[in-house]
């Protein structure tokens, strides 16, 4: 889905900067005056002394460097431009570090990660977690109440039953529905600030961050390349979460291309990023189909029923975790629902395509004329 969002030219681009950083990339260079006007000008017929000249501008040199990593399930590559490579690269290396620390904590697929530990002992007692982690958790919280629950962290039951863990996909029967309804809820999840404590009110829940994970890694990636001296990177996760931070050498924001999911290739919008994380939920890639209909892996928390009539929901936030959960979130709720949030948060822009009958699609842009 890379070449939906990024768009092939941008990503060629980021590649081919990537592949040759020994290349410079040079500002504009001193004036040389031609032979004839130098060998005539005298220095002493001029009074310069109520001018202050400046010195001429050094010749800069951008390296681009590129960095990969397996994670989380996908692939995260760091696009980094500027100059002083190796301290780039390094700074790229230690962000990538800290992506594969979350990867190990955050994973509820690993039997000794700190989600496994809370799934298995927070129905019985309180459970400390880093204090990361529990803001983390509390954010998520925070962004299901704005949403309705549309955005629901512990909806993992649900998507299990509809076989889209093991990628199998079937119907589950109503009483199974309803029986996992019984155990999903954000609000039966309770927290202790002070201590940094969560406990589970409902025996038999549990809770997944797969649909924030990718974009919180990101944020976490951003804040390690600032700590360690980079300023302009493009860093993606699973090619649906991406985070710009800073802008190219001479360009004031990073510019993506959002395109037709069905396609990869009609243009829906051009959008610019600085320090901002962009994130795209579909049901192009997770579903099954059956009887002629198509089952995506976005379930509605509140009903326990995969969503119908949307494509795909792209959010740009301020932050890689609430574009991630944003789009799931707008991808429930719908069009409407979603316009009457955006409206509240200047800091949105959403792009929304819908199914509009026959192989024709509707596009919503909220936020837009902000």
């Amino acid at each position: 889905m890379f070449n939906i969002i990024f768009g092939s030219a941008l990503l060629k681009w980021l590649e081919r900067l990537a592949d040759s950083d020994e290349q410079s990339n040079q500002t504009t260079l001193p004036y040389q005056a031609p032979p004839e006007i130098a060998q005539s000008y005298n220095p002493n017929q001029i009074d310069l002394s109520c001018y202050d000249i400046a010195p001429p501008k050094e010749i800069v040199e951008y390296f681009y460097p590129r960095l990969q990593r397996q994670a989380m399930g996908c692939q995260f590559e760091i696009f980094l431009a500027g100059i002083g490579r190796d301290q780039m690269i390094f700074a790229g290396e230690e962000a990538l570090e800290e992506i594969t620390r979350l990867d190990a904590q955050l994973s509820h697929y690993r039997d000794e990660s700190d989600i496994t530990r809370l799934n298995l002992h927070a129905c019985e007692q309180w459970v400390r977690l880093e204090p990361q982690l529990y803001h983390l958790i509390k954010d998520c919280l925070r962004i299901s109440s704005e949403t309705e629950g549309a955005f629901d962290i512990t909806a993992g039951p649900l998507v299990k039953i509809w076989g889209f863990y093991r990628g199998e996909g079937r119907i589950p029967t109503i009483d199974e529905i309803c029986n996992t309804l019984a155990k999903v809820g954000f609000y039966r999840i309770m927290t202790d600030d002070e201590d940094q404590l969560i406990y589970f009110a409902t025996e038999g829940m549990e809770i997944s961050l797969g649909a924030v994970g990718k974009g919180y890694a990101l944020d976490r990636a951003a804040t390690i390349l600032k700590m360690y001296g980079a300023e302009n990177a493009v860093i993606h996760g699973g090619q649906s979460s991406i985070y710009a931070m800073g802008a190219p050498p001479d360009k004031m924001a990073w510019e993506l291309i959002i395109k037709d999911p069905r396609d990869h290739e009609t243009p829906i919008e051009v959008v610019y990023l600085k320090d901002e994380a962009l994130s795209t939920s579909g049901n192009y890639e997770q579903y099954f189909e059956m009887n002629g209909k198509r089952y995506s892996h976005i379930i509605d928390p509140l009903t326990g029923q995969p969503t119908q009539g949307m494509i795909s929901v792209s959010v740009i936030a301020p932050t890689g975790a609430e574009s991630d959960a944003l789009s799931t979130a707008f991808f429930v709720l719908g069009r409407e629902r979603t316009e009457e949030i955006c409206h509240t948060r200047p800091d949105l822009r959403v792009i929304m395509l819908e199914e509009d009958g026959s192989d024709s699609i509707l596009v919503s842009r909220f936020g837009f004329n902000n």
